[in-house]
């Protein structure tokens, strides 16, 4: 059995990396011979465009939040950035592939949208075995998450799962656990 375990999240400064560094935390309080690592999947993948999606990212919460209320979770942009989205991982799948081959992880979790949209993508591309458990740490989700190979949907709350579950994921694939917190709180 593969003891490794891959966390990955997308900005250094978020409460998904802290509930990425929770999971990791927890996991050695649990099975200390596991492998963890925790990857800042956007910085790995593309660090030149994460530094300017952040950049225009928080100036639009800042100066025109609106903007980012009409892009959350709209179906006529999730419609429309659907292929874009399929580019970019498929663009990303040798930087993945050289991120498997190199840890060789057991199982992938993820706390934020876009590292589970492209790991689901690359399992998807390659016929990968590998669970996939995206972690949401919000009590909105968004169809950023919805993927057909998602193995497990890790959510703060009934209510989350149900909003997945109406975005067409299967009732079986939601773990109502709720967020995720720094064991050191227990």
């Amino acid at each position: 059995m593969n003891k490794r375990i891959l966390l990955m999240h997308i900005s250094e400064v978020s409460g998904h990396r802290k509930a990425s560094m929770a999971i990791e935390k927890a996991i050695k309080l649990i099975s200390p011979d596991t492998e963890t690592k925790g990857i800042n999947t956007f910085n790995y993948t593309n660090p030149i465009w994460e530094r300017i999606v952040n950049h225009v990212y928080m100036s639009v919460l800042r100066n025109a939040p609106e903007i980012w209320d009409y892009l959350y979770d709209n179906p006529k942009v999730l419609r429309r950035v659907k292929h874009i989205r399929a580019l970019i991982h498929k663009a990303n799948s040798e930087k993945v592939h050289k991120l498997f081959s190199e840890f060789n992880p057991g199982a992938v979790v993820c706390t934020q949208a876009y590292p589970c949209g492209l790991v689901a993508d690359y399992k998807k591309q390659f016929n990968l075995d590998l669970p996939l458990i995206g972690v949401l740490t919000d009590y909105a989700p968004h169809s950023y998450w919805i993927y057909d190979n998602v193995d497990y949907y890790v959510v703060p709350s009934k209510d989350t799962g149900q909003k997945l579950v109406r975005g067409g994921v299967l009732e079986e694939k939601i773990k109502v656990l709720g967020i995720p917190i720094d064991p050191k709180f227990t």
